[in-house]
């Protein structure tokens, strides 16, 4: 059989945040989320795709509990909030099986669908999205891979050629190993990659690609997961890519974190040059949160969602009406122009970044704290 190297998406999962100011109420934030979650299924068209709007049969997403399903299918789709969370948003979370039903009776793909649910209702952006490399019929294996790894024979680099120091995990059956992660797998990890045995997994599951499975001498797939703000960069990625790019889009993004190197040939895995020919051109880089991102910028989260002041305005209205939330903050204003000293720490802080954040915008800072 002739070696194949396909790419694609598993499972995505996109948040829905409100474009409404999210101190107004919860009452507001509950009819605003099924306003939300309105605008979105008609944009998306999921009961033409998937069927009538019901509530959902099994468990919501993690942290949501009001959730809807479309039709009856035997794969999993969700769409929820939680009526007590509005940072939260409205979650939309597809497994790999209802994405790819999705594409495929929509005739759509992941440019068109981002593009397709853009309102001024709500602010898109991916939380999660799920980026596979399979190699069909060529000669490799999971456990091979793994014991390399493991022995120290092959390590893993960026496309800077950095080494991946990640942790590597496996799951092993009757001495071989069928499925090895690289990285955690735990809640705020931006990125791991799953390397399993695909035409063991859908024989023995029975899954909805048994019958190519069953037509393939091997079938081994590299799965990078990409999360959060890696996730979020994507998002603006996709958008900016044409449609006929998406394909190497997705090659250059695995390339981009994970090329397995020989250490005894002192040359990539074939499997990895073929990945890297795979891409066309290169792509955005992924980048890490800067200096500042790490700085100013958390400190201005802080104030939003750790630091009590949200919540104690939102009493202030509760109890003495919508004007008093304005005089505790003006007179917090006055507080610090009059009261107020920095101390040797902050202005230590001030010789260090004034220079580098004066070229920038608070713009920036202050359009992300909208779409916490």
């Amino acid at each position: 059989m002739e070696q194949e190297i396909y790419t694609g998406i598993d499972e995505l999962t996109v948040v829905l945040s409100s474009t409404i100011s999210l101190w107004q109420g919860l009452e507001e934030w509950e009819k605003k989320a099924e306003s939300i979650i309105k605008e979105f299924s008609q944009l998306a068209g999921l009961e033409r795709i998937f069927g009538e709007q019901k509530e959902l049969d099994g468990s919501p997403p993690q942290g949501y509990t009001t959730a809807y399903q479309y039709g009856n299918y035997p794969f999993y789709f969700a769409v929820a909030y939680h009526p007590s969370c509005p940072k939260m948003g409205v979650i939309v979370k597809f497994s790999a099986h209802s994405w790819a039903v999705y594409c495929q009776k929509g005739k759509t793909n992941i440019k068109r669908f981002l593009c397709s649910i853009k309102s001024n209702a709500y602010n898109t952006r991916l939380s999660r999205v799920d980026f596979t490399v399979d190699y069909q019929n060529w000669d490799i294996s999971v456990n091979d891979i793994y014991h390399k790894l493991d022995n120290k024979c092959l390590e893993i680099h960026n496309h800077k050629g950095e080494v991946n120091h990640s942790e590597i995990s496996a799951y092993e059956m009757n001495g071989k190993v069928s499925t090895f992660y690289v990285g955690s797998r735990k809640t705020g990890t931006r990125l791991f990659l799953r390397v399993y045995d695909k035409k063991v997994e859908q024989i023995e599951n029975k899954g909805f690609r048994f019958k190519e499975a069953l037509n393939t001498a091997s079938w081994v797939r590299f799965e990078a997961v990409f999360k959060g703000d890696y996730a979020h960069q994507l998002t603006d990625i996709i958008m900016a890519t044409g449609e006929e790019k998406l394909k190497s889009l997705i090659a250059d993004k695995v390339a981009e974190k994970y090329r397995f190197y020989d250490l005894e040939s002192k040359k990539y895995t074939n499997f990895t040059i073929a990945l890297c020919n795979k891409s066309k051109e290169i792509f955005s880089r992924l980048r890490l949160e800067s200096p500042r991102d790490n700085d100013l910028t958390r400190s201005l989260i802080h104030l939003v969602n750790g630091s009590g002041l949200f919540p104690t305005l939102y009493k202030c209205d509760e109890i003495w009406g919508d004007e008093s939330s304005m005089n505790l903050l003006e007179c917090l204003h006055d507080i610090y122009k009059d009261d107020y000293e920095p101390n040797d720490d902050v202005r230590l802080w001030l010789r260090k970044h004034k220079g580098t954040l004066e070229k920038q915008s608070l713009k920036d800072d202050l359009e992300l704290l909208r779409q916490l």
